[in-house]
């Protein structure tokens, strides 16, 4: 069992989980209540456990994490990149953005 902690002080061990647990990204996707946040509970514990950590997630790590939550947890993965940027942001929740994001979206 992991301790709430775990996902920022031990990036490593908590995503190690996701690998060996299959059910994993459905509990994380519950217990985030919705696929932004999720995802990026999931992007930011990456950029972490990078020997040059980062505690904000790119929009492509924000995507890539969405894109495997989905899959894993049987959900269709049609979601919008504007929606998830926009659900983290009520989440108060950073996204480094490409320039050409806010044209884009």
């Amino acid at each position: 069992m992991f301790r709430d902690s775990d996902e920022t002080e031990r990036p490593g061990e908590w995503l190690r989980h996701f690998a060996e647990d299959a059910s994993a990204h459905r509990a994380l996707l519950a217990e985030s209540n919705g696929l932004a946040i999720a995802a990026y509970r999931l992007a930011r514990a990456r950029c972490r456990a990078h020997a040059i950590s980062a505690d904000v997630p790119t929009l492509s790590e924000l995507k890539t994490a969405a894109d495997e939550i989905a899959l894993r947890a049987g959900l269709d993965r049609g979601h919008h990149l504007g929606v998830l940027v926009a659900d983290c942001a009520l989440a108060g929740l950073p996204i480094i953005l490409p320039p050409s994001f806010g044209s884009a979206a």
